[in-house]
């Protein structure tokens, strides 16, 4: 199963449209160095395995403003998890995690919650069981994660926190 390939992983940003997020102000820090964030995504999961091609990196600009993202994909059996760090003018992609709403029924929840001390929007999507966390670790970095056909948001966490986000928010300040 390849549920990602045919759609980049900054598509997962649009669900923060669909819930109606506050976006925040843009960023004209300087990049950096894009093989620095691809070094953050090379990390092990038992279990899991790295697709083929993965990790790999884009540089992406859009109506003037520029970012890049390195992006990672694992699988194991059905399921899918995929995880990028978008670095640069990507602020008005960024969500006011502080007004995010939050939810929680049947279908499924949405909730605030921390991260190695980084703010964090987490939802999961029971009927689907789909789940997404979006890490912001800077005004001008995030980490949007995407999990596709998994029981729960653990494998996300795992891997979120297996990135040394003290690190990579001290490299791109």
């Amino acid at each position: 199963m390849k549920p990602f390939s045919k759609r980049p992983i900054w598509a997962i940003i649009l669900l923060a449209a669909v819930f109606s997020v506050v976006m925040g102000q843009v960023s004209h820090a300087k990049l950096t160095d894009p093989e620095q964030l691809v070094s953050f995504l090379k990390i092990e999961l038992p279990g899991w395995q790295v697709e083929q091609g993965y990790p790999k990196l884009e540089r992406i600009k859009r109506k003037g403003r520029s970012y890049v993202e390195a992006q990672i994909i694992y699988t194991s059996g059905k399921s899918a998890l995929a995880a990028a760090i978008m670095e640069g003018e990507v602020s008005t992609h960024i969500a006011d995690i502080k007004k995010f709403p939050k939810a929680d029924n049947e279908k499924g929840y949405c909730r605030k919650t921390t991260m190695q001390g980084v703010e964090t929007v987490e939802i999961y999507d029971k009927r689907n069981k789909n789940a997404f966390l979006f890490l912001i670790v800077a005004n001008n970095c995030m980490i949007p994660m995407e999990g596709k056909e998994v029981d729960s948001p653990k494998p996300l966490k795992d891997l979120a926190n297996k990135i040394d986000l003290k690190r990579l928010a001290a490299l791109v300040k």
